[in-house]
């Protein structure tokens, strides 16, 4: 692992510890994300853990022109929290094909802070 995979990885943490609920941020800044859809990428699906961070940080770095964020929620039910491949769409249609594409359940709406069920 490379220092800018750790740099990240560490940041992200830390970013998680302060929004235990969960955070979208921009890939690139880790300034957080306040517009737009937030859709999960499937090739991240079921990433919790610090090896699910790895696994989420590689990913990102390996499609820096397809992925533009990265995200972090806690499942209340399981006590997991997750880490996903993010990418930011402006456009709702747009996010809903790629929520569906990507066989997720739903996506996020970051203005409105609201989940959009697929």
């Amino acid at each position: 692992m490379d220092k800018k995979s750790i740099s990240l990885f560490f940041a992200l943490m830390s970013i998680a510890n302060e929004n235990a609920a969960g955070f979208t941020v921009n890939a690139e800044s880790l300034q957080p994300v306040k517009k737009g859809y937030a859709v999960a990428l499937a090739e991240t699906q079921n990433s919790f853990n610090g090896y699910g961070l790895l696994k989420v940080i590689s990913f990102v770095q390996k499609n820096a022109g397809r992925v533009n964020a990265f995200g972090g929620w806690l499942d209340e039910k399981t006590g997991r929290y997750y880490w996903d491949a993010t990418v930011i769409c402006e456009d709702l249609q747009t996010a809903v094909d790629l929520g569906r594409r990507n066989g997720q359940i739903a996506i996020f709406d970051l203005e409105n802070l609201q989940e959009i069920r697929l």
